[in-house]
């Protein structure tokens, strides 16, 4: 059995900054935590967790978010699809950072869209 492993994606943090300044998202990305996950189960490329407040009040409310990028799926992609991975993740945070967002606010229709004029600047 192959332990779940994980380490700090600084490379995806500094897409998700670059994504992010571009298009005037208006996340603090300073409450999220960038992660890269090996020998995963998900079928997932990415995904976007919320702590608990449990893990909120242990912690303090310097971290809420996690994004994690399955480096299996993820690391493979061209450029450009892993602009459009990273701008759906942050699409689920809003930017009060309360929750976060299913895939029926308005802003997931539009990110074929976004992450392709993103994509020309960014890659």
């Amino acid at each position: 059995m192959q332990v779940l492993e994980l380490e700090k994606a600084e490379d995806v943090k500094e897409l998700a900054l670059r994504i992010n300044e571009e298009t005037n998202m208006g996340i603090d990305l300073n409450k999220i935590v960038f992660l890269r996950s090996k020998n995963s189960k998900t079928t997932a490329i990415a995904r976007t967790l919320t702590l608990p407040p449990q893990w909120r009040y242990v912690l303090g409310d310097n971290v809420l978010y996690i994004i994690e990028v399955v480096s299996e799926k993820y690391d493979k992609l061209e450029c450009s699809d892993k602009v459009f991975v990273i701008t759906h993740e942050l699409m689920h945070i809003p930017r009060t950072m309360k929750g976060l967002r299913n895939h029926n606010y308005k802003g997931f229709k539009q990110i074929r869209k976004i992450s392709k004029e993103l994509a020309k600047v960014l890659c």
